[in-house]
Formats: structure tokens, C-alpha cells, sequence
């Protein structure tokens, strides 16, 4: 009973009509290919803890820092693994990653999946994994897996004020033809190594509807002149955002490329814009301006009535090594906000280090620390405050549903991250979070940022255990958080809980 009680953590998606229509037209051309999928969402953080683990001591083979991933290369590399110089750690990992692909990836088959969760005080700042989003939610899902078919419905009925009662996040409807992927989906993404936040794109927000392309098996290119570049991965996402907004109904693009040229170093490349939207134009030639990098008042043919859009573009790297026989890696990742002969400019920044190894021969362990910095030209001591995640045009920012689709502390916030995690063989975890730092350090009130109009300096702890029970997993989690307001002068302290239950059939 145990053992199938631990297969209970699968993953949510959504999709609109046109986006329906879209798949199950493409459906009706694909040429016979390799499964459909399904894709892992971002979200748990045990889950990712492992693969991160397997990447590392090179029984993954290909990119492990763009969520969603596709099961099919690591249910390949997982089946291909010599055991024999495993550490510990990797070997637990191994039997649960093994253990979850062989629940998930059932062919042919209807899967049904419930949560249910609450939660008061909720973080303000989200971090990877996937805590509930209201005060209460209800989810229950199906899924069904075929040769080139992925069907992930999930829908919710969630009490968050000011958002909707009733969601289809975390759903997918996807077709794969060749080594592609093509769906309607709404599930959570997450783009970089980083464990507390994302620059360019996070699951702070809730999933933005989207119809997505992405690459499935990770082979690197046959080419003698691109085969230096190693495995590689290639996400595009084209969505809408919602239409209470200063443009309404603005389109979202998205777009990242990642590599391992070493099984030490893994790199990606990321873009994304806001564009369209009502009363802005949407042709296909402001498209293609806005991919050129033609999108500043100023450049050739440009002005305030046919810029195309607002965008980020930046770099993230993960290198790991061994010293004195113990795992470590660092990690960063660097986003310009703005553009400046044809290269992103005004960076904003995030860097990191982590451990992991194998404590008490039980404890799967993995530690990190992590330094955000999210102003622009953020190194600089003449750094530009209420730049990142605006805009002139699109006001309403880099923003859905009132969260930051980037990092979840928002613009002109400086984060200081302590974090960890720890598995064992059961499946039974802890996890712990520190924050401390200050937000919206640009002084005068600034009613976009998500989280506060004035400076605050803030700090937090959370602690959360969950466990497998005969019945599926229950997940409990606590937390304290202390703000300071520097304009009032006030002060407020609040603790927080959430406690939700997950199984899947």
C-alpha cells in the first residue's frame, strides 16, 4: 500500500478553444513519433533535487534548468545508467526519479490526480515549489498518454480574492510529430538554475495560457561545426495575458535555448516580450521587429505608436564540481532590461552557490544560498530604480494577475536567500527557507510593484515536512515573516500555514 500511496505527486496545465482547435488540427498531420510526453511542470522541489542530483554525476545527459521537462530523454538516460561509481545519494535518487517516470508516464491509461490545500498568510514571495495559492483550493485532474497524444486536465476551485474562483491552470493538451512538441497548456515554468527565483520567468504568477513548441529528446547536433554545444533544448511559448490591464488582452512571447557544452556546465539563453494587445499593432512585420530587436523609440521607422513591445533577454550558467570529494555548483543568471546596439543593457542579476550530498546515510541533502538583485544595472552604486519590469507603454509591467511573471520579489528589491532540502529513501522530506533583504528600494511610492508602494526591509523562515500515508501525501508547512516599512515607520509581524493532501490514481 505504501508503495503506491508515493505515487501521488504529478503535476498540473490549461488551454483556451483556439488553442484546442490548434492542437487537435496538428494532431490530424503528425507523422508516427516517440511519446507525446508527459512534461514535468515546475514545482517540487524533492523531484528536482534528484534530477539535479542525476545531472550531476552524469546519468542525465541533457538540460535540467528549463521546467517544464520532458520525461522521454530522462526516462532514456535513467534506463541507460551504470550504477557501478554511483554515490549514495544518486542511487536514492535514481530509485525515485525511476519510481515517479514509471507512475507518470503510464500509456494508454486513465490517471486521476485531487489536492486539496489551505493555507492563511500566505508568502508573498513564492518560491519553486508549488504551495497553495489561496486560502483554500480544490484541484482534481485527469490525464491519458498515448504514442502522440498528452491530455493533462486540471481544474480548480480556489478562494483568492481579487482572482478567480474557478481555474483550468496546470493543464495540457499536446501532439509531438518528429522531436517536437506542440500544445495548448497553462502549465508552470520555470527558466534558470536558481531555487528561489527566476529573473525572466518564475511560477510566482499563475501559468499564463499559452499555445507552446518545445523540442522533446535533447540530442546534441550532428554537425561537426554545432556539436560542441552538446545536448540541448529549445522552448517558445506564445500566450495572452488577461484583459484587465493597461493593454488589455497584450500577447506574451517567450523564448530559450539551452545547452551542456561539459557534463559540468550547463548555459541557456532567454528572451521574452510583451507586444499587441488592444490598440497596439500586432502584424506579422512588428513581430519580426520586435525578434530583430527594433523595438526602441528611436531606431529606424520607430516611434511611440508602432514600438512593438517590452522585453528581457539575458543569460543563466550552472557549473558543478567535486571538492574534497563533496558536490558543490555555482549558478547565475543576468536579464537586461532594455536594449542598446542590439544587445540587452540596465542588467538586473541573480548569483548562487549550493551543496548537496548524503547525510547520516538517509538524508538526500541539498543547501543553497542565493543573492537577487532585481534594479537595474543592479552593480552599479548609481543603479536605475523603477526600470526593471516597467514600461512606458505596457504599464501595467511584467506582470500577470497581479504577481511579477519574473522574480517574485519584484522590481528594485535586493534578496538574500538560505535554503534546503532533504529527501530519504521513503520519500519523506523537510525543507527550510530564509529571506532577508529589502523591497522596492526606489523611495518615492511606486504603485506597481506587486508586493509594496514604499521600501520595506523584510525578513522570513519557513519550514515544511511532508510524508507519504497510506492514503497519498500530506504536506505541512509553517512560517514567520517580519516587515519594515521605512516611510511609516510601521512594523508588522505575521506567522503563516498551509497544510494540503495530494493523491493520484
Amino acid at each position: 500500500m505504501l508503495a503506491d500511496a508515493r505515487q501521488n505527486l504529478h503535476n498540473p496545465r490549461m488551454f483556451s478553444r483556439a488553442q484546442v482547435r490548434i492542437s487537435l488540427l496538428l494532431i490530424a498531420f503528425a507523422a508516427p513519433s516517440a511519446h507525446a510526453g508527459p512534461y514535468i511542470p515546475a514545482g517540487d522541489l524533492g523531484l528536482r533535487h534528484d534530477l539535479v542530483v542525476l545531472a550531476d554525476e552524469g546519468v542525465i545527459k541533457g538540460p535540467v534548468s528549463t521546467w517544464p521537462l520532458a520525461w522521454g530523454p530522462i526516462i532514456a538516460d535513467i534506463g541507460a545508467a551504470d550504477t557501478i561509481d554511483l554515490s549514495a545519494a544518486a542511487l536514492a535518487a535514481l530509485d525515485r526519479v525511476r519510481q515517479r517516470a514509471n507512475w507518470e508516464t503510464r500509456s494508454e491509461e486513465l490517471t486521476i490526480n485531487a489536492k486539496v490545500g489551505a493555507s492563511d498568510n500566505r508568502p508573498r514571495i513564492r518560491s519553486f515549489r508549488n504551495t497553495p495559492r489561496g486560502r483554500g483550493e480544490v484541484s482534481i485532474g485527469f490525464g491519458w498518454l498515448g504514442d502522440r497524444l498528452s491530455i493533462e486536465l486540471n481544474g480548480q476551485a480556489v478562494d483568492a480574492e481579487g482572482d478567480d474562483e474557478y481555474r483550468l491552470d496546470d493543464t495540457l493538451l499536446g501532439v509531438v510529430f518528429g522531436n517536437w512538441s506542440i500544445g495548448a497548456s497553462t502549465q508552470q515554468r520555470w527558466w534558470g538554475p536558481a531555487w528561489d527565483g527566476s529573473l525572466v520567468l518564475s511560477n510566482n504568477a499563475r501559468p499564463i495560457p499559452s499555445v507552446v513548441v518545445d523540442r522533446v529528446f535533447t540530442d546534441a547536433f550532428e554537425s561537426r561545426w554545432l556539436n560542441w554545444l552538446g545536448p540541448w533544448d529549445l522552448n517558445v511559448m506564445f500566450g495572452e495575458l488577461e484583459s484587465s490591464r493597461h493593454v488589455p488582452n497584450a500577447r506574451f512571447f517567450g523564448m530559450r535555448f539551452n545547452f551542456r557544452p561539459l557534463d559540468s556546465l550547463e548555459v541557456g539563453l532567454s528572451r521574452t516580450a510583451q507586444w499587441c494587445g488592444d490598440g497596439r499593432p500586432c502584424d506579422t512585420d512588428t513581430f519580426f521587429d520586435l525578434l530583430a530587436g527594433r523595438d526602441n523609440v528611436g531606431d529606424a521607422g520607430i516611434d511611440t505608436d508602432n514600438e512593438p513591445g517590452n522585453q528581457l533577454a539575458g543569460v543563466d550558467f550552472r557549473w558543478s564540481t567535486r571538492v574534497f570529494d563533496q558536490s558543490v555548483a555555482f549558478y547565475g543568471q543576468f536579464m537586461g532590461e532594455d536594449e542598446a546596439g542590439g544587445f540587452p543593457s540596465r542588467w538586473m542579476g541573480q548569483v548562487g552557490g549550493e551543496w548537496s550530498g548524503y547525510l547520516r546515510d538517509r538524508w538526500s541533502t541539498r543547501l543553497y544560498a542565493e543573492f537577487s538583485g532585481t534594479s537595474c544595472q543592479f552593480y552599479e552604486s548609481s543603479e536605475r530604480f523603477n526600470c526593471a519590469y516597467n514600461h512606458g507603454i505596457y504599464r501595467t509591467g511584467y506582470r500577470y494577475r497581479g504577481r511579477s511573471i519574473g522574480h517574485p520579489a519584484d522590481n528594485d528589491a535586493r534578496i538574500v536567500s538560505l535554503g534546503g532540502v532533504m529527501l530519504d529513501a521513503d520519500d519523506t522530506r523537510w525543507r527550510f527557507l530564509a529571506r532577508f533583504g529589502k523591497l522596492n528600494r526606489g523611495g518615492a511610492p511606486d504603485n506597481r510593484n506587486t508586493l509594496t508602494s514604499t521600501p520595506q526591509d523584510i525578513a522570513s523562515i519557513d519550514v515544511s515536512h511532508s510524508r507519504v500515508v497510506p492514503f497519498g501525501l500530506i504536506d505541512v508547512g509553517v512560517g514567520y515573516e517580519t516587515v519594515d516599512d521605512e516611510l511609516s515607520g510601521s512594523s508588522n509581524n505575521e506567522a503563516r500555514f498551509y497544510v494540503q493532501w495530494r493523491s493520484s490514481y
